[in-house]
């Protein structure tokens, strides 16, 4: 079935599945300090872990026709880091090192393409952005104890902009 569904449905409905997850947090944003902290909430993280799980079937059979393996790898173990994430509250461990992997494996993700990337304009594009990834991975892991929510935001802000721009 797989082989039927072209790469542009894949990433629509990839998109479709992860827009419920972000119009979730943002009706429920009421100034939380985080998006961890909406997240991992059990009014929704169930919510969430759903739609999520649904965008990362559609993500991973994305990734398994663009035939990168180290990419499947990557996307793998950022979607196991977020629905780990979802899991487990803010107040405990687990949830902070599995953000911390979730926010590497986008960081991999993003340098792997831009070192694999035939360097024409596209490039350039490609590496503005993961400057911008690095700049606001610094700002979170400076801010860690502030209200992170709006680095959080611009961080996968910033990476679906980048998904998006691969995408050919």
């Amino acid at each position: 079935m797989a082989e039927n569904i072209s790469r542009d449905l894949l990433l629509l409905m990839m998109s479709i599945f992860y827009m419920m997850p972000v119009a979730y947090v943002y009706i429920y944003y009421d100034n939380n300090p985080s998006i961890s902290n909406i997240i991992s909430n059990d009014d929704s993280k169930y919510i969430i872990l759903f739609f999520m799980i649904l965008m990362g079937i559609t993500t991973i059979l994305y990734e398994y026709k663009r035939n990168d393996i180290y990419s499947i790898i990557i996307i793998s173990i950022l979607l196991v880091s977020i629905y780990i994430l979802i899991y487990f509250t803010e107040d405990h461990i687990l949830h902070y090192i599995f953000a911390s992997i979730a926010f590497i494996s986008i960081l991999l993700f993003m340098i792997r393409h831009c070192c694999h990337s035939e360097c024409n304009q596209n490039c350039y594009i490609l590496y503005m952005l993961l400057f911008i990834q690095v700049l606001l991975l610094l700002f979170l892991i400076i801010n860690k104890d502030d209200a992170i929510f709006l680095y959080e935001t611009l961080y996968l802000l910033n990476f679906a902009i980048f998904y998006f721009y691969i995408h050919n």
